[in-house]
């Protein structure tokens, strides 16, 4: 009798499951994987500009965000995803150019348009074909260029190269081009100031790409998009944005190691926040991409901060618009954040700190990849394309909220409920972005 209960437990007894860490670590991802940058993939899908420039450090998602513009652009467009990487002369990117409009060919001969004709064909003939084509379909190529800077010694070897690529980019009226690169694209601009017509970058307005909004990070840490979302409370989901700086990649690494088997996130501990070599990579190359300023900056931070910007400046000995433009360069990278609502700055999240204090001593301040000039020249122009952008959005919200409240003017003291949502909306609207714009001017 005992052994047939027994049998008869083991029988019924629940399997032991496992459940799948859902947290990415590494690799790119698109559709439901993909969390944040609502506002910035609006703003390049749509925005004014067709030529654009996205820059962001290593690991912080391009490659994913160029991936997802592609999925998607809406009708009017048709996505072409190029690749540089790997490319050492100009014939290695007509090459990828051509297989990137390939990978379209589905798309092209629903257009009746058969893509193996343009094989061999060179750059300024590949975008004016599939332009054309594009054109009489009412349709727009959107052109994504991912790993540009593939290009820097193709363009030191052969500096027509850069010349070719920038006519062959202004040539189609129904083309929109957006780069994907680390600020380091900047020596192109600096190599090609001395054309008689205006330099490569020129044309090219900079947005950056750094850390998700508060309520991006919070859904890719319960993972909302998911079928079996994951548990975590606020108080955990706070602990992690706070020590990542809602960075898409260190949410993603520190998600990974909190994840348990019941499918919910432990709170984080110190052994937690410790950088292996994948991380201590990334920092290094994150590091050596600052010019020398900034990187005196970074390290005074570190030493002494939190601080506020006038007290950084006079420590470093700067001029307050110096210092301005640098330290918008070095937010908008994600190398430093505000305390709170308060106007102190720190270092940007855990992980950059525990780098910082084993690596701080090793690496000089002089002879970097990037001189201050080209940082503040890229910095000031991705400023003022960021005002143009927040004072167009102003002026819509302001013109949407007029007629919002004529119409609610004609119905009295009382207008319906959803016109009074809307005109709230509104109102919440433009009060961040005047925020925003006084933050640019802080």
């Amino acid at each position: 009798m005992n052994f047939l209960k027994k049998l008869l437990r083991k029988q019924t007894a629940a399997p032991v499951t496992s459940v799948r860490n859902p947290y990415i670590v590494g690799g790119w991802v698109v559709g439901g994987h993909y969390y944040g940058n609502a506002r910035l993939r609006r703003n390049l899908l749509s925005g004014s500009n067709d030529y654009i420039w996205v820059i962001g450090t290593r690991r912080v998602g391009k490659t994913s965000l160029l991936r997802q513009l592609a999925l998607q652009a809406k009708a009017e467009y048709i996505p072409i995803y190029w690749d540089m990487q790997g490319c050492q002369t100009e014939f290695d990117l007509s090459q990828e150019l051509f297989y990137a409009i390939e990978d379209q060919r589905k798309l092209f001969a629903k257009l009746d348009y058969m893509i193996s004709p343009l094989e061999g064909a060179d750059i300024g003939k590949l975008l004016r074909s599939i332009a054309r084509v594009a054109a009489e379909r009412d349709r727009r190529i959107l052109l994504l260029i991912d790993e540009t800077e593939a290009l820097m010694p193709i363009v030191q070897a052969d500096a027509l190269v850069a010349r070719r690529l920038r006519a062959a980019f202004q040539r189609p009226t129904n083309l929109r081009v957006i780069l994907a690169s680390t600020k380091n694209l900047a020596h192109l601009h600096h190599s090609s100031q001395q054309w008689p017509t205006s330099s490569f970058l020129h044309m090219f307005s900079p947005h950056y790409l750094s850390g998700l909004a508060a309520f991006e990070s919070a859904a890719l840490i319960r993972q909302t998009q998911s079928k079996q979302p994951v548990s975590a409370s606020d108080e955990v989901v706070e602990a992690i944005q706070f020590h990542t700086n809602n960075h898409p990649y260190l949410l993603q690494w520190l998600c990974y190691h909190l994840f348990q088997d019941d499918n919910s996130l432990r709170m984080p501990t110190e052994s937690d926040l410790v950088c292996d070599p994948m991380l201590d990579s990334l920092f290094t190359l994150k590091f050596m991409h600052l010019s020398p300023t900034e990187r005196q900056m970074i390290l005074f931070l570190h030493e002494h901060g939190p601080l506020d910007g006038d007290a950084l400046t006079e420590a470093l000995g700067l001029s307050a618009d110096d210092a301005r433009t640098y330290l918008y360069d070095l937010s908008r990278l994600g190398y430093t954040r505000q305390v709170d609502q308060s106007k102190q700055i720190t270092i940007s999240d855990s992980f950059f700190k525990d780098w910082l204090d084993a690596n701080a001593d090793e690496f000089p301040i002089t002879d970097l990849e990037l001189p201050d000039e080209l940082v503040q020249e890229i910095a000031a122009a991705g400023r003022e394309s960021e005002e143009s952008l927040l004072l167009r959005q102003l002026q819509r919200h302001r013109i949407n909220l007029a007629r919002l409240e004529l119409k609610a003017a004609g119905h009295g003291a009382f207008p319906p409920l959803h016109i009074q949502n809307e005109i709230d909306i509104h109102q919440r609207k433009i009060n961040s972005i005047e925020q925003r714009l006084d933050a640019l001017h802080s």
